[in-house]
């Protein structure tokens, strides 16, 4: 072929922009969250029952904002409800918004409100993969990885759910090498517990650059606290009556 795709003559290049652009949230609301899911595991494990896998959710260190629910996959599900066939409440992306509407205003996620606050230029990136399909790419990132991971908790957990401009998110999902720094970003910031039988990052696979690239500091708004608690109630009043309905 006449052309050559020359990308990997600039991933240091590339992914020392895309850290400039990376938006995370700040350690101290993930502390927040997995205090809060430690109290409610009895109370979403009860409303559960049978119906959805809480462990898979509020495991050890899970700072997952909306337990038992998972993306949809080829338009699987009705969205916003729960499917006896999955097992669990299937959504489009909605829920991982919420976080990041009452980061900034208090109030949940609609349209509306995310573009009036100006995220309709922003598309959300998950760090980890939230699809059972697609662990085998990170098994070569960590010495220990569960055969069985059911990594769904990820969807909405606030440690993987990163804000980049519009058109700038691609790179996050198919290089090796922009993949290993995040994965390292995300040690730094929050360690390995939040992590679903993931431990050991492989530190040979993370880029011999990743010390000189410039990192966003951590999203932390004035009351923040009131807010993430408001989101918190929110998020059990929600799943509560999605369950209650079925």
């Amino acid at each position: 072929m006449f052309l050559k795709n020359r990308i990997d003559d600039f991933e240091r290049e590339i992914c020392g922009i895309l850290a400039n652009l990376a938006h995370h949230i700040h350690p101290k609301i993930v502390a927040q969250i997995q205090a809060r899911n430690i109290e409610e595991y009895g109370y979403f494990k009860e409303l559960f029952a049978n119906k959805i896998e809480v462990d898979q959710y509020l495991f050890d260190g899970s700072a997952c904002v909306f337990p038992g629910v998972r993306r949809s996959v080829s338009g699987e599900g009705k969205k916003k409800a729960y499917s006896p066939e999955y097992k669990a409440i299937i959504d489009d992306n909605t829920f991982p918004r919420h976080i990041w509407c009452f980061l900034e205003n208090g109030k949940a996620y609609s349209s509306k409100n995310w573009q009036n606050l100006g995220f309709g230029e922003f598309e959300l990136a998950h760090i980890f993969t939230h699809k059972k399909t697609e662990v085998g790419f990170e098994r070569p990132f960590f010495s220990k990885i569960q055969d069985e991971l059911s990594p769904c908790g990820e969807f909405s957990c606030a440690c993987n759910v990163v804000l980049l401009p519009k058109g700038t998110v691609r790179p996050t999902d198919n290089s090796k090498p922009t993949k290993g720094a995040f994965y390292k970003r995300y040690m730094d910031l929050y360690g390995e517990h939040p992590l679903n039988g993931r431990t050991d990052l492989n530190e040979k696979l993370v880029p011999e650059w990743y010390d000189d690239l410039n990192w966003n500091e951590p999203v932390l708004p004035i009351g923040w606290e009131e807010k993430i608690k408001n989101l918190l109630k929110y998020r059990t009043r929600r799943i509560t009556d999605l369950m209650e309905r079925f």
